[in-house]
């Protein structure tokens, strides 16, 4: 029963987020053979400082097929979309007074505990889905346009982007067990995440040590190597951040 409610609770935001990410992931396909066409044209660009040297490194990724999947969908679409639904689903739930529902569930005979704990499952378990199936779109559906796609690499980028995306998620969670309504978690959340993204964008190199740079794996990306510490430290703070809501609620007094 409480899976399902936890279901009830999140599945449009999961199914709205689901459908976005697959057709997205099927526009990556088709939006290379236009960048291909292009592709000659942007030799010509000339921007200077900082932002000319992402431009040119951009356009020197996306010159082949891998390249341009990794910039297009694992570092910018998929990251930004699945944080933004990563932290829908974290937001509001099962303790949320929007619906009135707060009082009925804490009613049922199970311990608050139990509750937090099917609620943050489904949630996971959803944004796992989020993270790597329209992932799995891009080696599969690759062979239309002529192209090919590792689908270990998939896989592994995908994974990255659950675990470093279930950060935002947990502390949209945690602040929901705080707050009573949606919005208060889901924006100050996403203002945390922006900053976040502003600071690693500023920090030149050493955003490479940021949460997004985990997210997109671009130590995978370039050198084959699967970005461990980062991911252990992003479950660290998932699970820290997890624990906290559930001694939050069970303190609480309705």
């Amino acid at each position: 029963m409480l899976w399902y409610k936890a279901w009830l609770d999140t599945r449009w935001r999961f199914l709205v987020g689901f459908l976005v990410l697959l057709v997205m992931a099927c526009g990556t396909l088709f939006d290379y053979l236009a960048t291909a066409k292009l592709m000659p044209l942007a030799r010509s660009i000339e921007v200077s400082g900082e932002i000319g040297r992402r431009v040119k490194d951009a356009i020197e990724l996306e010159r082949d097929f891998r390249g341009f999947v990794w910039v297009q969908w694992f570092r910018q679409n998929l990251s930004q979309v699945g944080t933004l639904f990563a932290i829908l689903l974290g937001s509001g739930g099962l303790l949320s007074r929007t619906t009135g529902a707060a009082l009925f569930t804490l009613s049922l005979p199970v311990t608050r505990r139990e509750l937090l704990e099917k609620r943050a499952a489904t949630g996971l378990a959803e944004l796992l889905m989020l993270a790597v199936v329209p992932s799995l779109i891009i080696p599969l559906a690759a062979a239309s346009i002529g192209q090919s796609y590792g689908v270990v690499d998939a896989l592994v980028h995908g994974i990255c982007m659950f675990v470093a995306a279930a950060v935002f998620f947990s502390v949209a969670f945690l602040l929901s067990s705080a707050f009573d309504d949606l919005w208060r978690p889901l924006l100050i959340t996403c203002a945390i995440a922006f900053v976040l993204a502003t600071i690693e964008l500023a920090a030149g190199d050493l955003g490479r040590f940021g949460i997004f740079h985990v997210m997109s794996a671009e130590s995978y990306f370039r050198s084959g190597s699967i970005p461990w510490l980062g991911l252990f430290v992003a479950a660290s703070f998932t699970t820290a951040f997890l624990y906290s809501a559930t001694v939050t609620i069970a303190k609480r007094d309705f």
